[in-house]
Order: structure tokens, then sequence, then C-alpha cells
């Protein structure tokens, strides 16, 4: 992407594992050197965190800050969630700065086979895998509205945007 596209974004959130039903709205930006998938991975993992009141969504890029994010009483990042694929010393220098890390990938059975013996030593790591066509589908419709109605339920995440309807099996992968 070059250039910088700002959305106004309304969710309707069931959260029927964690028996929550709630709106969010706000502004995001889509920053320059992001991709729309890396994009809509992150919004899927606001949509995972937003039944607590302390997530906090990553406005503008920092080095090494989580996409998504929750912090405790004391303001230190207890869940920390990023967006796509990273290196493994990404994976332990990011377990470093939070109690529990989750990734949110699309796709990723090579990286993950690659990564996965590796993984055994590293404790408060989750890697969770959403399908490729289901991101890259949302993706494409992104300029069309970013008004999503989402359910999370039983390893399933639905998403509708008033036009289409998508859906993708969540599975976890670590």
């Amino acid at each position: 992407m070059t250039d910088l596209f700002v959305f106004k974004v309304r969710m309707n959130i069931a959260d029927l594992f964690h028996r929550s039903h709630h709106q969010e709205v706000f502004t995001a930006a889509l920053q320059k050197a992001e991709t729309l998938e890396h994009f809509v991975l992150k919004l899927i993992g606001f949509c995972g965190l937003s039944y607590l009141d302390s997530v906090h969504w990553l406005g503008v890029r920092e080095k090494h800050q989580p996409d998504v994010w929750l912090e405790n009483a004391q303001g230190q990042v207890d869940v920390a969630i990023y967006a796509g694929e990273h290196s493994l010393s990404e994976l332990q220098k990011y377990r470093k700065q939070a109690n529990k890390v989750v990734f949110l990938v699309s796709d990723a059975d090579a990286w993950y086979a690659e990564l996965a013996p590796h993984l055994i030593a590293l404790q408060g790591i989750s890697i969770f895998s959403l399908s490729a066509d289901f991101v890259s589908q949302l993706a494409s419709v992104l300029s069309r509205s970013l008004h999503w109605d989402v359910i999370i339920d039983n390893g399933v995440i639905s998403v509708s945007d008033k036009v289409d309807y998508y859906q993708s099996e969540i599975i976890k992968l670590h």
C-alpha cells in the first residue's frame, strides 16, 4: 500500500465463547507499509480481545510494538497479539515483553512447520491460523465498508458486512 487509508470502524461483536455482545466504534488507519491482509488480521485480533475493557489498538507502527494488546493495572502488556508471520528471534523477543503472546496468521503451515521444533522451549506463546481466502476476501471488500457484524463461536469466526458473509475456522497451531 502506498497511501494512508482511514476507516471509521463499526463492529458488532458477538463473542459467544466469552459470553459477550458489544459494539466497537473507532477510527483506524492502514499504514503506508501495512498490507490489507495484515490490517484484517489486526482487526480480527482486536475482535478476539474486545470483550475486555483494557484492549488497545496500535495506531502508529512502532518497532516491536504489538498490533493489539491488553494492559494490566500496572500498565504492563499482559497479552500481546501480533498479526502475520514472524521470525523465531522476533517470537523470542516478543515473549520477553508480555506475559502471553498470540500470533494470528493465515494459512501459515510451512512457517509453522519450520518453527514448531523451537517452540517447545517457549512458554506463553499461542498461534492461531485463519483461512487465507477468508482474510483476502475481507481485505478485498474493505473499501466498501468497515461496518462488520462479527460472531466468534466454537473455533469459528464469521463476518458479515451487510452485503456478503465470510467464515473461517480458527485453528490453534500452538
